[in-house]
């Protein structure tokens, strides 16, 4: 019978063209609030475990709204530390239906299908996260692991060097434990050295101390108004020599 059920969400998908197929299979299997029922892992939950609190909080909040993106995703990330991968793989999925940019949920649903050895899977839901988010260092990390276990190692250093720019703490063994798995971190490092090196080895300086802008303070530095005596033009002679003249006759005098 769910066979069945699952063929005419198929089909409905083809015609309709309006919903996903994935989403509608699930709503089929599920139904539209799959959270009016206690769900499978709520049998193992310990009202004591502040994990399980978190999760049955979750539970209830998606009760009264089952398309948020944010509540799956939060839920699914509590139902993988409490080792229920499967289940917070649908979670992740159904925060990715309820909006499909919502990019932390792609990334975490590419880490839980690695986490089950899932590469496929995991590299779409990688580069469905890139192509909502180009910076995401981390994305570009795990799909040069990816690469590297396919054997395309050029592709590999390209990602890893990648991540690097964008996230230099991701060389830290302590933020990143992963690069431990990496042969090819040196190369990738070589890759970016370039740029990092030149980028790196540029020394601005700053103006020294006691540095005073002449004209721009107050007091004998400040700019004349008169101007330079270069700048000074001495009047042309006269046209006419006044020593060349007759002297004027005294007044009174006959001529």
């Amino acid at each position: 019978m769910m066979k069945r059920l699952a063929y005419a969400a198929v089909l409905i998908s083809v015609f309709t063209g309006c919903t996903s197929m994935d989403r509608l299979v699930d709503r089929v299997k599920h139904g539209s609030n799959p959270y009016l029922d206690e769900p499978f892992y709520g049998r193992y939950m310990d009202p004591a475990n502040p994990t399980d609190q978190q999760i049955m909080l979750r539970v209830d909040a998606l009760r009264q709204n089952p398309d948020s993106a944010v509540l799956h995703n939060e839920l699914g990330s509590l139902l993988l530390h409490r080792r229920f991968p499967k289940d917070a793989e649908r979670e992740f999925q159904r925060a990715t239906f309820s909006d499909p940019k919502f990019y932390p949920a792609w990334y975490n649903l590419a880490l839980v299908r690695l986490s089950r050895n899932d590469r496929s899977g995991a590299d779409q839901a990688l580069r469905r996260t890139l192509d909502l988010k180009p910076g995401h260092a981390s994305a570009h990390f795990q799909l040069g692991l990816i690469e590297e276990r396919r054997g395309r190692r050029e592709r590999a250093v390209s990602h890893y060097a990648e991540a690097f720019t964008i996230d230099r703490a991701l060389l830290d063994v302590r933020v990143n434990p992963q690069i431990l798995d990496s042969e090819l971190i040196d190369l990738a490092l070589l890759q970016l050295y370039p740029t990092a090196h030149a980028t790196g080895s540029i020394r601005f300086q700053n103006a020294p101390q006691g540095y005073v802008q002449r004209h721009l303070e107050s007091g004998a530095d400040a700019p004349s108004r008169q101007a330079a005596p270069e700048d000074i033009v001495s009047p042309a002679p006269p046209v006419t020599d006044p020593g060349t003249q007759p002297s004027a006759p005294p007044s009174g005098s006959s001529q």
